[in-house]
């Protein structure tokens, strides 16, 4: 009996022992998993921060070209706007313009002559050519509304750049500093967003004026708040004020539009509810209102019989 008492003593320890160096083995292995995996993450983001801040890059090449022909209102920049910085992105965009639009031709035009109607070929070339020119349009409303997205996420973007900044600045680093570490954190969580600011930084890097950099910033991403920085940045340095000051100015300024701009917008809800309740709650509530009394109704002239 004792014997087995030992026998078991001895399993049991032995088997304890196992578990906990297969657990220490175990839980080694993946810190050392862990540990490779972030940095196997960094390295791609480290390289990525490379080429958006090098002067030689060729997406920022042709940025600079485009931004020479001073046409804020053309495709070369309406698809900077879009996030696509690429040189080749303008033949790709007609590419699929043209390729759009000739479909939507040859399907409309199969379609209208299959309907049987008794039309005109020319009459069916007409509308083929006219839906097409529609597809056409809607090609570059595509556009437009990706520049809108974009235009709506760098708002919601840029206080959360202004508390970085005012956070970098306030640690001692310029304001040039400030913007190129800030914009090299938002060049790994936010790459459109940072691909901008990584530009602000090359512009300032070659010699231009910060607030330039910042005017041509508010044009990328089209958001007034950044005009209006750029400008509160030429103000103070040619009157000579303290830039943080200006910018927590600004910053408490902002933050109060976008309150104003939320009760605005909370304000106008009841408005704008209005006409959809009236449109789909109003007819049922009068059918639940009428359908009894035309039943009832119903129901008694039934059961009345003529005079006599």
């Amino acid at each position: 009996m004792n014997e087995n008492l030992v026998l078991i003593a001895v399993f049991v320890a032995v088997l304890l022992l196992v578990f906990t160096a297969m657990s220490l083995i175990i839980r080694r292995r993946d810190i050392r998993q862990n540990i490779d995996d972030i940095q196997n993450d960094q390295a791609p983001l480290d390289f990525t921060n490379d080429i958006a801040f090098a002067s030689d890059n060729d997406d920022i090449r042709h940025y600079y070209e485009v931004q020479k022909k001073s046409d804020p209102n053309g495709l070369d920049m309406r698809l900077i706007q879009a996030g696509y910085f690429n040189r080749d992105a303008k033949r790709v965009f007609n590419l699929i313009r043209i390729l759009i639009t000739a479909t939507v031709f040859v399907v409309s035009w199969y379609v209208l002559v299959n309907l049987s109607l008794v039309i005109s070929p020319y009459v069916e070339l007409f509308f083929a050519a006219l839906i097409s020119a529609v597809g056409f349009i809607l090609v570059s409303a595509v556009l437009d509304n990706m520049v809108k997205n974009n235009q709506i996420q760098y708002r919601r973007l840029f206080p959360d750049f202004m508390d970085l900044l005012i956070v970098c600045a306030d640690s001692g680093m310029s304001i040039e500093a400030a913007i190129d570490r800030v914009a090299r954190e938002f060049t790994q969580t936010q790459p459109k967003f940072g691909r901008h600011l990584s530009i602000i930084s090359l512009e300032v890097r070659a010699g231009r004026p910060l607030h330039e950099a910042l005017n041509n910033f508010s044009v990328r991403v089209k958001v007034e708040e950044a005009r209006t920085l750029a400008v509160l940045f030429k103000q103070s340095q040619e009157l000579g004020s303290s830039i943080i000051k200006t910018l927590r100015v600004f910053s408490k300024e902002m933050r109060q539009n976008r309150l104003l701009r939320a009760e605005e917008k909370a304000n106008s809800l009841p408005v704008k509810m209005l006409f959809p309740m009236a449109g789909f709650m109003f007819p049922v509530n009068l059918l639940i209102v009428l359908v009894p009394i035309m039943m009832q109704l119903l129901k008694m002239m039934s059961t009345m019989s003529p005079p006599g």
